[in-house]
């Protein structure tokens, strides 16, 4: 059961921190849901006010602004899933969403309050990466801009201040002769690995790689980008491609990796080995397709 607390619907930013500041030090922002009320049921942490932030202006929208996709903090992965424009420009990011625990959560959960959480099981920290994704906070001290790779800390732990906000995240959508695919291995509704790559291939027709940014998540504590295995996959062409994946998957025996009940550093590793070489031949074909 989950304890008694007192909810305030925010209309406005200030509304919002005024609430949270009232409140001592005991509140929390609620947006979705589905992270924060599983923890306050399950009495590993206790807020006596939550403030629903979900309805803020600032939060919503999905549009595309000066060349880069802009997401607010609140808007759902249902509504991620079911974007017309994501799915235009950005359509690994709708099969990541279509893929996210059940339908019941992605019509609940919020993109904002996954990112906070933090949980490092979860799917949408590790695509922000290879997809130059920035974070929009607000405090009462003003707005702060945070780079995808520098917000999550470590498990449940975020370069976001208890009384700040995440507002909104932008990403690079495709360009041509760009390619970005994700693919993951889930078990119990959450990813045991996950990992992301984009490839950007040359206009000439030769379908070499330019430019290759690989990123690896839930097998430790936070996701992260594996620049040697990009390296690895950076020049090579149609041909190449195989033992260009055949190397970049020599420089995953590296990567940290967490044991738990998904399994071992080894499994996982192998197991992220095998979604590399999906991954990065789903954004090659993109890539060349859009050269």
């Amino acid at each position: 059961m989950i304890p008694r607390f007192s909810l305030t619907r925010a209309r406005q930013l200030d509304e919002a921190f005024e609430a949270f500041a009232a409140a001592g030090g005991e509140a929390a922002y609620l947006a979705g849901g589905t992270e924060l009320l599983q923890v306050m049921k399950m009495g590993l942490a206790q807020f006596g006010t939550l403030v629903d932030v979900k309805r803020l202006p600032e939060l919503r929208g999905l549009s595309l602004d000066d060349g880069r996709i802009r997401i607010g903090a609140a808007t759902t992965h249902r509504e991620l899933e079911r974007s017309a424009l994501l799915a235009e420009q950005l359509p690994a990011f709708c099969g990541l969403a279509r893929r996210v625990a059940n339908v019941r959560v992605r019509s609940q959960g919020t993109l904002g309050g996954n990112l906070c959480f933090a949980e490092p099981h979860s799917d949408p920290a590790t695509l922000l990466l290879v997809c130059d994704g920035r974070l929009e906070l607000a405090g009462p001290a003003g707005r702060r801009e945070v780079g995808a790779a520098d917000f999550v800390l470590g498990p449940l732990s975020t370069d976001r201040a208890a009384e700040e906000i995440l507002l909104s995240v932008t990403l690079a959508p495709r360009a041509a002769g760009a390619g970005v695919a994700y693919e993951k291995i889930a078990f119990f509704e959450r990813p045991a690995v996950s990992l992301a790559v984009r490839l950007e291939v040359g206009q000439g027709g030769d379908g070499r790689i330019g430019r290759a940014v690989v990123a690896v998540g839930s097998i430790g504590e936070r996701p992260t980008l594996l620049p040697q295995a990009a390296q690895a996959l950076t020049g090579a062409d149609r041909g190449q491609l195989p033992d260009a994946i055949a190397a970049a998957r020599e420089r995953l025996a590296e990567v940290e990796a967490v044991p738990d009940l998904n399994g071992s550093p080894d499994y996982k590793r192998h197991l992220a080995g095998v979604l590399l070489g999906r991954a990065a031949t789903q954004a090659y074909e993109e890539a060349v397709s859009r050269a």
